[in-house]
């Protein structure tokens, strides 16, 4: 009873439950991102395909023109059916909405987790003001309602870490229902991503260190449960589970995108970027207290491992942070989209911004003055993401000028959710009839178009026949900078622009000639 009625975890519901009512009342707002349509046609197939269970040879992937079939389906499903739920609860939302959601609910699950993990090295409101950090930070704030894929996967990890260690360290033998909760953690986030299983190696070596006889005893269960929840949880592996696992393993290693990245005002293969791709980000795209306070924990962490006075936290930053992404960054992987699919490597750091935060408040004695440390580290975030609304993800700190001055040297609206505000404003000009032209995510603008517009989009690649019209309309996303030099002749009617940084834009072309 004593634990449930902490005030650290009081402060912590409180503030995740008005996380909650404040996602609630601003998910309408976001746009569709460019991923995400086809995610959701390859949940519902997924759903579908346990007819096939006991015969998976008369189950046909999803089209693998797509990749999506090597993509654990795990959230995809929960996503699919939880969506459902929402729409019957909340029959005014769109599938767009519910979707958003459930993501949204998904990283607020994570913060929980992760608090639980960081008690672990430091005091309860530590944790609790480095959860605060973590969920006001912009960049995960924006991805939180529109990235199907990155944020929950962080999530799963996270909890698959804390399930695990907690199972690892129970004073007694064995208590299933930790085994079982930490397998079937673990077994979703493979089945979500494939580094999943990276999760229940810390787990395993970390387990070998503190307690070998007891881990060797259990850890046959955790990888049969794991390997069970994997298989159960994606279709794909039915036909042949080792096989197919290896196919995803090797496709996603060296996935094939074929598209350039921009950094630092320059474009890259997405093979072929410097190693100092993520690093940048992580530096740039964090708020300015948690950078201060990352150094500050990182330094008193090595200190406390160099005294012995505790190990864990540079061993956790070394195992789940630094070595994947050097590994990641000297292995020609494929990366883009300011490095999204590395966001799950950041928490470690949110580790360390906490051992910093917790040396402060040691050293803060009077309630105001703690309150007051709290609010100045979460402040800046939330005040930014107000600023930034609804494109929080787009955010950079000042040590490049915000996102004005990011623009042109790294991307800011990747997954082209602002087609939605763009198209909006279409559908409140546009003359039945007229036609559109895109520049980015077509699926984006047409999923919020009029119902006369939906069949006038033209592909970018496809030639205008200017013949017979007066003018037609050019959505630009400013993503790669591919809206350079193109259709410069058209007049700028419609700019979605943020601190600075121009998301997209609206031209309007005087159909004489083509304009690209």
């Amino acid at each position: 009873m004593k634990a449930q009625i902490r005030p650290q975890r009081i402060a912590l519901m409180f503030a995740l439950s008005v996380a909650l009512i404040v996602g609630y009342f601003i998910v309408p707002d976001y746009g569709v991102s460019w991923d995400e349509i086809p995610i959701y046609r390859h949940a519902d197939r997924t759903l579908d395909a346990y007819q096939y269970f006991f015969h998976p040879e008369d189950y046909a992937a999803y089209d693998s023109d797509t990749h999506l079939n090597l993509y654990g389906p795990a959230h995809f499903m929960l996503s699919a059916a939880l969506s459902r739920v929402i729409l019957a609860l909340h029959p005014t939302w769109s599938l767009f909405t519910a979707y958003h959601f459930v993501y949204f609910l998904s990283f607020l699950f994570g913060a929980l987790f992760l608090y639980l993990l960081a008690t672990r090295w430091m005091s309860e409101w530590a944790a609790f003001g480095m959860t605060l950090l973590f969920v006001t930070q912009p960049l995960f704030w924006g991805n939180a309602f529109i990235n199907p894929k990155d944020l929950p996967f962080m999530t799963f990890f996270i909890a698959s870490l804390t399930l695990g260690l907690q199972m690892v360290d129970d004073s007694s033998n064995f208590k299933w229902w930790k085994i079982l909760a930490a397998g079937v953690v673990l077994g979703v986030t493979t089945s979500i991503r494939l580094l999943g299983p990276m999760a229940g190696a810390f787990v395993i070596l970390y387990g070998l260190w503190k307690f070998p006889r007891k881990t060797l005893s259990i850890l046959p269960y955790y990888v049969l449960i794991t390997g069970i929840t994997t298989y159960l949880t994606w279709p794909y592996l039915w036909k042949g589970p080792v096989s197919n696992f290896v196919e995803s393993l090797q496709v996603m290693y060296r996935f094939p995108n074929t598209g350039e990245t921009l950094f630092n005002g320059q474009l890259y293969a997405a093979n072929q970027l410097p190693w100092i791709y993520f690093p940048t980000f992580i530096v740039l795209q964090l708020t300015e207290p948690m950078l201060i306070l990352i150094v500050t924990g990182a330094a008193l962490s090595v200190w406390f491992f160099v005294t012995g006075r505790n190990k864990e936290p540079v061993l956790l930053f070394i195992f789940w942070g630094l070595l994947p992404a050097l590994y990641i960054g000297s292995a020609e992987s494929t990366l883009y989209d300011n490095a999204r699919q590395l966001m799950f490597l950041m928490p470690p750091l949110f580790i360390f911004a906490g051992i910093g935060l917790d040396a402060l408040w040691e050293r803060v004695k009077t309630h105001l003055l703690r309150i007051a440390l709290i609010l100045a580290i979460f402040l800046p975030g939330v005040y930014a993401s107000i600023q930034l609304h609804p494109y929080q993800y787009i955010y950079f700190n000042s040590l490049i000028g915000g996102a004005g001055g990011a623009f042109r040297k790294f991307d800011l609206d990747y997954s082209g959710i602002s087609f939605k505000e763009a198209q909006e404003y279409i559908n409140t000009i546009a003359e039945p009839g007229v036609q559109i032209v895109v520049i980015g995510p077509r699926q984006n603008a047409r999923a919020y178009a009029r119902p006369d517009l939906k069949n006038n989009f033209i592909g970018t690649q496809d030639f205008i026949d200017p013949e017979g019209l007066d003018y037609y309309y050019v959505l630009f996303l400013t993503r790669t900078n591919a809206d350079e030099n193109r259709c410069m002749d058209g007049e700028i009617i419609y700019t979605v622009e943020r601190d600075g940084g121009v998301l997209a834009y609206i031209r309007k072309v005087i159909s004489k000639e083509r304009c690209w």
